[in-house]
């Protein structure tokens, strides 16, 4: 593995969770 990737993976791994986390607070909000 490059330094790239070990720098720019936990960035990216980062921002898919708060997507995530974000997406899964709009669909609680939906089913309520």
């Amino acid at each position: 593995m490059s330094f790239l990737s070990l720098v720019v993976a936990p960035i990216i791994v980062g921002i898919v969770i708060e997507l995530f986390s974000h997406w899964l607070d709009e669909k609680d909000k939906d089913d309520n």
